[in-house]
């Protein structure tokens, strides 16, 4: 592997990686610099890209025209052109496009199109100060029956029916469509791969010149790899967890509202959701907001600590924190930095939605548990291993 743009890729994304790029871009190596800028602008580094990449041909193929899209991209004419408002062009595709939402009132409105338990995190509150928002609803909304889906599917017509268009405030904006599925879905917030033009050719135009918003219309977000965000600085970014619009990602960054953030790896570790400071020896979860901790039952559940100490592994880290009383607790994370196990000795009560979000969970043993509150472990789907021998009650959508 002598070519430099190789070398540079392997060093940062992977020998797999290297090797994949290798295979499809054997034109584009034979210029010196140009595949290298391709992937850095794109995409932040992750070991992983190569595996997600070729999860399916689909997926590879698709990445494949995305980087053959950025050479000697042709710019639009500036001839001066009429275009079809953003209502004209959803009318033609069925749908009925209601007025930006300028007041919270405005959101809830939309939230009687949702089944429980399928709500938008929108419907939480204060995303109009991170977003423009509008909803678009299906003109035969009424006839497309939640029932009918029993396997959904993101692209189906229920899913579809009703969605939420959303761009991040700032002068640099990313898109997202949401779908009416919300989480019982894969990626509900890259519907239509996040491309308007995708519902109808145009709409991505008529948005931009219509509503005054800055989106770089030559990506248009057309590439789509599962668990990957696109951020405001034009890249792809693997994450581990989203919640209410943030997302949780490798390497220490988290994609708030379209911005990524980038933490100081020497003294910061982002699990999940969760920060832990090293130097101050600290964890919490900033789930709310990098600004603005709040209690967690899981932040919690270490009670005062005087020591954290991180071990590599050959399949992530082991971390183990010493509390001023009890026993040490562990978790282990893999090698996404994604919650697997944990294991504490001290705890005889669960707070309500404790680790609720660790998609990625495997194991838990909490031997002195005996109350679990609501909510707890709730969208962990790869829990195989929980003991808990001496718990009397439980609460609610555990």
């Amino acid at each position: 592997m002598d070519n430099q743009d190789l070398k540079y890729i392997k060093k940062h994304y992977g020998e797999n990686f290297a090797h994949l790029c290798r295979d499809l871009f054997p034109t584009i190596l034979e210029t010196p610099g140009l595949l290298q800028k391709i992937i850095t602008d794109h995409f932040a580094p992750s070991r992983s890209l190569a595996d997600d990449i070729s999860e399916s041909l689909e997926i590879r193929d698709a990445f494949k025209s995305f980087v053959f899209s950025q050479i000697d991209v042709e710019k639009e004419s500036t001839q001066e052109k009429t275009i079809e408002t953003p209502e004209e062009l959803l009318k033609k595709a069925g749908y009925i496009l209601y007025p930006e939402c300028k007041t919270e009132e405005d959101v809830q409105a939309f939230k009687k199109y949702y089944e429980p338990g399928e709500e938008l995190c929108t419907f939480n509150g204060g995303r109009l100060s991170y977003c423009r928002v509008w909803f678009a609803v299906k003109e035969n909304v009424d006839d497309i029956k939640r029932e009918n889906f029993s396997t959904p599917k993101r692209q189906d017509e229920y899913g579809t029916s009703v969605i939420s268009i959303q761009f991040s405030r700032g002068f640099q904006s990313t898109l997202s469509i949401k779908n009416r599925y919300n989480h019982t879905v894969n990626n509900p917030d890259a519907t239509f791969s996040n491309n308007l033009d995708n519902i109808i050719p145009g709409l991505t135009d008529s948005f931009c010149k219509s509503f005054a918003i800055n989106l770089d219309t030559e990506i248009k977000q057309q590439l789509e790899i599962p668990g990957y965000v696109f951020a405001s600085d034009g890249k792809y970014y693997k994450y581990n967890v989203e919640i209410d619009g943030r997302y949780f990602c490798e390497n220490n960054t988290v994609i708030e509202y379209g911005t990524p953030h980038k933490m100081d790896s020497a003294l910061k570790l982002l699990i999940d959701q969760y920060v832990i400071d090293l130097k101050e020896k600290t964890i919490r979860c900033v789930a709310e907001g990098l600004d603005s901790p709040y209690f967690d039952a899981f932040t919690a559940s270490f009670g005062n600590i005087i020591d954290i100490n991180v071990e590599n592994t050959a399949d992530g880290k082991i971390i183990t924190v010493t509390p001023q009383e009890g026993k040490k607790v562990v978790v282990k994370v893999n090698k996404n930095n994604q919650i697997v196990e944990y294991t504490n000795e001290n705890i005889t009560e669960l707070e309500n939605g404790f680790l609720k979000n660790a998609q990625n969970l495997v194991k838990v043993n909490i031997p002195n548990v005996t109350i679990m509150g609501n909510e707890c472990f709730r969208n962990v789907p790869s829990l195989t291993h929980a003991d808990f021998p001496k718990l009397e009650t439980m609460g609610i959508e555990c």
